[in-house]
Formats: C-alpha cells, sequence, structure tokens
C-alpha cells in the first residue's frame, strides 16, 4: 500500500492522521531540529486504510507503541491548505486523542522516533504551544478541547 500523498496539477495533496497524546497539562510534540515548527506523533494514511488503522501503524512506527482500539477517540477533522517549501499543499487531517497518566511508558522526555533519524519527541505544557510553534495551530485547541470539530485552514 503507498501513501495517501499525490501532486494534482501543481497542488500537493496529502491524507493525514495525528494523536495528541496528553498527560495532564502537557502535550507530546514531534521535534524536527531542521525546521522551525512542531507537529504531533503521525503520518500519511496509506490506501485502503482507515484513518484509525494509518495512526495505529503510525504510532507503533513511531513510537512503538500499540493503540488499543478504545484508547483513543477521534476529535477534529482539519481540512489545511498552506505553502510549505514552494509547495502548495491541500491537506486532510485526522485528529485523534489519548490521555495517558505520568507512570504511562510514553511519558519521558527526549523519546527517539523510531520512523526517522532526525525526529524525537518532548513534552510541552499546553500554555506553551504557541511558543513551541505546534502546526497547524488549530492543534492548540483541540490540544485544549475534548469535544469534536471539523476545522478549515486557510494559510
Amino acid at each position: 500500500m503507498k501513501d495517501i500523498s499525490t501532486m494534482i496539477d501543481d497542488v500537493k495533496f496529502n491524507y493525514r492522521v495525528g494523536l495528541i497524546i496528553e498527560c495532564g497539562n502537557e502535550i507530546l510534540i514531534e521535534v524536527n531540529p531542521d525546521i522551525d515548527f512542531v507537529t504531533i506523533p503521525g503520518g500519511r494514511v496509506k490506501t485502503m486504510e482507515t484513518s484509525k488503522d494509518g495512526l495505529k501503524r503510525e504510532i507503533f512506527e513511531e513510537l512503538h507503541y500499540k493503540i488499543k482500539d478504545k484508547e483513543c477517540k477521534l476529535r477534529g477533522v482539519i481540512e489545511n491548505f498552506f505553502v510549505y517549501d514552494n509547495k502548495n499543499y491541500h491537506e486532510l487531517y485526522f485528529v485523534y486523542k489519548l490521555k495517558i497518566s505520568k507512570d504511562h511508558k510514553l511519558y519521558k522526555d527526549n523519546l527517539v522516533n523510531e520512523d526517522s533519524e532526525n525526529n524525537y519527541f518532548k513534552w510541552v505544557k499546553k500554555s506553551n504551544l504557541n511558543k513551541a510553534r505546534l502546526l497547524p495551530d488549530v492543534l492548540v485547541k483541540l490540544a485544549n478541547d475534548d469535544g469534536f470539530d471539523t476545522y478549515v485552514v486557510l494559510k
């Protein structure tokens, strides 16, 4: 199966999933030292894969953690339009949330991204997510809210 990421005319279309992992007032973010913003764990969905199955696969690839079926819930869908590296993007982004306790195996700093040489994970207070440049910025709202919503982000 291939990632659902393709060029249509001069626009790159992506179908992505992400997981807001929350422990108290902190969120686990993914850092790439080569870029000036951060994201949440996740990645692209593959053809013939549901968003939840894609999320489970991505989290296992990145964090070696197996998500149980009822452990996380869909919290939002973002239709994201942005320009990155001089390329136009149109992205559908399904965002799930997982709440953990401080004794959970994922609650430690500087977790290595097992699927990337440069990327790592760290815990950030919810109040500092804007300062950390979490993108798309509507993720800050989703991190602080347990409701479901659909967002269109035009950049």
